[in-house]
């Protein structure tokens, strides 16, 4: 048996003549030609065709039996062909591979004598469909010396837009058909993504709870926006006492509970994906670098020989793939816990997408790369192939690292990549993940969407693709506060359900220095902006007109500017003028009244 794999494999039960007992031979006995069609429908079904070619290299062996594995599960309309000659196959499915096999029907002897035989079936595993996007996926074919060449077909509807990202790059493009010649494919999966930007809509539901006899306040994370994902919070009710957001950048609703209160909060929401991720304006944390009792790179483990030139961020995404194994069963079995990294490593072949995770991200930090790990919703059609760890609803978690060169945060998935036999999921993501929180400075705070439950097993999100939505802009108020010595006090309230983070400036005038800083405003919350004076006046107050440009808008507010000495001191020194001058005038009256009596005397 030889592997040969979509991550598949091939086996071969080989015969030789005058009447030597059935062995199994190398399968560089035979040239095996591979011409593989995709053809890719409207509804998402993929019809597949394998037309397989095999040449005998020797007058004295043929093979009298096949077999093939495809990293695919839902397949049906499974048709063989030998010679012509249609033949039922054996047909075995495991948890995300489908094994085909059969004997040949044709006994094809002698050297360089051709034996053709096809193979066909349907599927929903190659191509996905979220929304207006389309991801096609095809397993790859791995190299063998038995394989003498490959040529791949993909036939997409003629409807789909041309290709935000497809890898490897065809060798033609005629239409709607692509085509990959051997050198190309290689042992190498070929993905492609047709759409830009999906868009979904979401329905959350959290369930809180105060058990104390006291007010507490708590809260809650709503998904924030990504280098990736942004978010439009449609509706949030109720609405909190609060709205901030954390050192890495996840928002969070502050709700105040009475005592023994039951409260549910519902935010409905639009959440657009995009595929290329966007540039960050702030230089990430030193906290990103830093191990704790989850990401324990300290531990001796990560100082083991095979970990010695596993330092980049591809490099540890490779090994993280192919020495971590998924286990289907885990969920099952026991009830999750969170392992330390060093712990997950150590027991690698018993992993789920936090293990995966957590050990990406400790490998990074130990090299200082900065990476955080993500949780949130993962889309799957096939939880076999993408499966969906987290038990709370559907969760699922993945890393994400800084890419000093493109300045911005890259996500990636070596958890699916594992289980779907080499997909790629490092330079290219999908529109199937969506980010409840980010986890930092703290790998398991703050909670995610879905795990705020009241002990009832309740269905909690709902995540569907929808056509494109407008996002409303953001919309600011700007009212003044106070002065504060020399400056003037701000608040800048953001009435939308979008989040703003860029640049808040007031120009220079006769009073106002240039004030200009970086400004991250989630939505429904306030933030305040201070502005420096270049004057004041020494007494009276002074009122302006201060105009605040936030995302390239002017808002208005009147402003009262008075002296920075302080009230008490200009009282005194109102008191010392008022002193001198009645000594002053004191001395002035002595003398004149002594000048007068020397006069008269």
């Amino acid at each position: 048996m030889t592997k040969l794999s979509v991550a598949l494999y091939i086996f071969l039960s080989l015969c030789t003549l005058f009447l030597r007992p059935k062995r199994v031979e190398a399968i560089a006995k035979f040239n095996t030609i591979y011409q593989i069609n995709y053809q890719v429908e409207e509804s998402g079904n993929t019809h597949v065709n394998f037309v397989i070619s095999q040449r005998n290299n020797l007058s004295v062996v043929y093979a009298t039996d096949f077999g093939i594995s495809v990293n695919e599960t839902k397949l049906k309309n499974i048709k063989v062909k030998d010679e012509g000659i249609q033949i039922t196959p054996d047909v075995l499915k495991t948890l995300n591979q489908t094994t085909i096999s059969f004997p040949f029907v044709s006994k094809i002897v002698g050297k360089d004598k051709l034996h053709n035989f096809t193979i066909e079936y349907d599927t929903t595993d190659i191509a996905t469909k979220q929304g207006n996007t389309w991801q096609i996926d095809i397993p790859r074919l791995e190299q063998d010396e038995n394989v003498s060449d490959q040529i791949v077909t993909l036939t997409v509807p003629p409807e789909f837009t041309a290709p935000a990202y497809i890898d490897p790059k065809p060798d033609i493009v005629n239409g709607n058909i692509y085509y990959f010649s051997g050198k190309k494919v290689g042992n190498k999966p070929i993905s492609a993504i047709f759409g830009k930007t999906q868009y979904y809509r979401g329905k959350i539901i959290y369930h809180l709870q105060n058990n104390e006899k006291e007010k507490v306040q708590t809260d809650i994370a709503l998904p924030p926006d990504t280098s990736y994902q942004t978010v439009y919070y449609e509706k949030l009710e109720p609405r909190p006492i609060k709205i901030y957001t954390d050192n890495d950048r996840n928002i969070l609703a502050t709700y105040l509970l009475n005592p023994n209160e039951n409260l549910d909060v519902n935010l409905d929401l639009v959440i657009k994906l995009n595929f290329n991720p966007s540039q960050t304006l702030t230089q990430p944390s030193e906290e990103y670098l830093k191990k704790n009792s989850i990401w324990n790179f300290d531990n001796s483990i990560f100082s083991s020989p095979e970990l010695k030139n596993i330092n980049s961020p591809k490099s540890i995404y490779d090994f993280v793939v192919d020495k971590m194994k998924y286990d289907y069963g885990k969920i099952n079995r026991q009830r999750p816990v969170r392992s330390p990294a060093a712990e997950s490593l150590i027991n690698y072949v018993s992993a789920i997408c936090t293990d995966f995770t957590d050990v990406y991200v400790s490998l990074a930090r130990r090299s200082g790369i900065y990476a955080r790990e993500l949780e949130g919703y993962a889309i799957s059609e096939n939880p076999d192939l993408k499966p969906i760890s987290l038990t709370q609803d559907v969760l699922h978690a993945w890393p994400e690292y800084y890419d000093k060169e493109r300045a911005t945060w890259i996500q990636i998935d070596p958890t699916w990549a594992n289980t779907t036999r080499g997909i790629d999921y490092f330079n290219k993501l999908d529109f199937n993940h969506v980010v409840f929180v980010i986890h930092g400075s703290q790998p398991e705070y703050p909670v995610p969407a879905g795990g705020y439950k009241n002990g009832e097993k309740t269905k909690d999100i709902s995540i569907e693709p929808i056509d494109e939505v407008t996002f409303p802009t953001p919309v600011f108020k700007v009212q003044f506060i106070k002065q504060e010595g020399g400056e003037l006090l701000f608040s800048v309230s953001n009435l939308s359900g979008v989040s703003y983070f860029g640049n808040a400036k007031v120009n220079s005038d006769t009073f106002l220095e240039t004030s200009e800083q970086i400004m991250d405003i989630p939505p429904y919350s306030e933030k305040s902006f201070r502005v420096r004076s270049k004057k004041q006046p020494f007494i009276s107050i002074t009122d302006l007109k201060v105009i605040i440009y936030i995302n390239g808008q002017p808002y208005e507010s009147t402003a009262s500017l008075g002296s920075v000495t302080a009230p008490g001191l200009i009282l005194a020194g109102i008191g010392g003028v008022l002193g001198i001058t009645f000594i002053g005038s004191w001395g002035l009256h002595l003398r004149r009244q002594k000048q007068k009596t020397t006069l008269y005397r």
